[in-house]
């Protein structure tokens, strides 16, 4: 075909050149031209389809760099099969306790970087995914051995409480499928709803008095994921055993008081069974239960503190070292709701527990010591409300402002009223075998608060709260406190936080 046409082209041009008046003296020389013409449109042609490549190439191995409010700071390959993230946010707090004798109750009004955290998480080979959270701010670590002696008969904190480096999360998990997700390393255990909510999100800067009988971070293995279109999610998994509270720079068990095989199988199931049905008002329901169970022992047992952070109970025997002696039962019954504006979110906390203590007193002897060992049953719980006064949705995962603060154009941000209510009350066989004292931890605790959160953007948030607690007992004798029905004074805090994150 391309033969013939040549010889038409050739044809016609000799036919139709000279009955115009054109000579036509070189045949040779234009089929010689019709070559070159040929070549340079093949040559243009290869030229093309070469740059069609190239171009394809550099869209598919070309990385998506992203910046925004959002997602912070990442990257990504273009088949989302690997990825890295950079983020954090700041916390800075201002404590101010309304009591005149806040520093011998263990009370420092102060100003604070309460949490300074960086974020890197990311994907790797699709399936993979990484979490590394290290915290460089302000944090307690409370431990009931040495916290106090009989001379001071003071709760304190123990070292270190100041600015340091913590590694609050490193994780690793395998996504099998969005059903069956497997993580290992150091992560919240799968417990406390509140505990579990992001500290970005929540209501106030620190956690209700559930909290201290909740498991926080721990380092183990865990299986969970998503059933039933999303709406329920599950988790499970064997951890290292912690003891509560000494999760802000450990999260391990302390191999110097015999906890090497203290472990603990925590399990959570939480369902939200309307979230994608057409019924609106039911959508932001969520009902939940979480179960913690393990063999303790040792001397590693908690300090729990006030939501001031003031260490306020501790297990002390003035003459015997009292320890976990068996299994450690916690259950937590958990429930959110959120509609529109309304936030509701409410847990309670049973804690089943061992202990005791070796004696040497009547009718033992140090020849021949006794034993005290005795089952206690502590309990605490939490409700909490929110409303956004702006209009915006209330969400687990915190409030989005529908407008970002900018005063000249007459927009604010959104502002949140938050309210929580909550109680710690341990079992009264603590202090009659001994295993605490009355004269220096409390047996009960009660504790109201209210606060605004002013949310100026997506990144940048502000919070006032006052949170008043009120004790039973725990008076301590030699601090001049004797007074107060034996009662230990009433907490009244003040907090304002400003807070950036990315």
């Amino acid at each position: 075909m391309r033969s013939f046409s040549r010889v038409f082209v050739m044809f016609s041009l000799i036919t139709v050149l000279p009955l115009s008046g054109v000579v036509f003296a070189d045949t040779s020389s234009l089929e010689q031209r019709l070559n070159d013409l040929e070549q340079q449109v093949a040559i243009l042609k290869r030229q093309i389809e070469n740059s069609k490549e190239e171009t394809k190439t550099q869209v598919t191995t070309t990385p998506v760099v992203l910046a925004n409010s959002k997602d912070g700071f990442s990257i990504k390959s273009p088949d989302g099969n690997y990825s890295l993230k950079i983020g954090g946010y700041t916390q800075i707090e201002a404590r101010e306790f309304a009591d005149n004798n806040k520093e011998e109750l263990g009370e420092v009004s102060s100003i604070l970087a309460r949490r300074v955290r960086l974020l890197i998480q990311g994907t790797v080979a699709r399936d993979f995914d990484y979490y590394i959270q290290p915290d460089f701010g302000y944090n307690n670590t409370y431990s009931s051995i040495s916290t106090y002696s009989p001379t001071s008969a003071l709760l304190t904190a123990a070292t270190p409480t100041a600015y340091g480096v913590a590694l609050q999360d490193a994780w690793i998990d395998y996504r099998y499928n969005p059903d069956f997700i497997i993580k290992a390393g150091k992560m919240k255990t799968p417990f406390d709803l509140e505990n579990l909510q992001d500290s970005r999100f929540t209501n106030f800067v620190e956690l209700g008095l559930t909290g201290n009988l909740s498991p926080q971070r721990d380092v183990g293995v865990q299986v969970g994921g998503n059933l039933y279109f999303d709406w329920i999610t599950y988790a499970a998994g064997l951890f290292d055993g912690a003891a509560d509270k000494e999760t802000g720079y450990g999260g391990y068990s302390s191999v110097a008081n015999g906890d090497t095989d203290s472990k603990s199988g925590t399990g959570r199931i939480f369902a939200t069974p309307f979230k994608n049905t057409s019924i609106e008002p039911l959508r932001g329901l969520g009902i939940g239960y979480a179960v913690s169970y393990g063999k303790q022992k040792g001397s590693d047992l908690p300090t729990y503190i006030s939501p001031g952070q003031a260490p306020v109970f501790g297990y002390y025997n003035t003459t015997n070292v009292v320890s976990a002696a068996g299994p450690q039962l916690r259950t937590e019954p958990q429930a959110y709701y959120y509609y529109k504006s309304l936030g509701i979110l409410g847990e309670r906390v049973d804690d089943h527990e061992s202990l005791q203590y070796f004696t040497t007193a009547a009718p033992f002897s140090a020849s021949s010591p006794g034993v005290i060992r005795d089952k206690v049953d502590n309990r605490a719980f939490s409700v909490e409300g929110s409303y956004v006064l702006t209009g915006e949705d209330a969400s687990y995962s915190g409030v989005v402002p529908r407008h970002d603060f900018e005063p000249s154009s007459g927009h604010w941000g959104a502002v949140e009223l938050v309210g929580r209510y909550g109680e710690l009350k341990l079992d009264p066989t603590i202090f009659t075998k001994n295993f605490s004292n009355l004269n220096t931890s409390i047996s009960k605790e009660n504790a109201w608060a209210t606060g605004i959160n002013w949310y100026l953007n997506r990144n940048a948030k502000v919070s006032f709260a006052f949170e008043q607690t009120k004790f039973d007992r725990g008076a301590y004798v030699a601090g001049g406190n004797s007074g107060n029905n034996g009662n230990r004074k009433t907490e009244n805090l003040f907090t304002t936080m400003l807070q950036l994150s990315i």
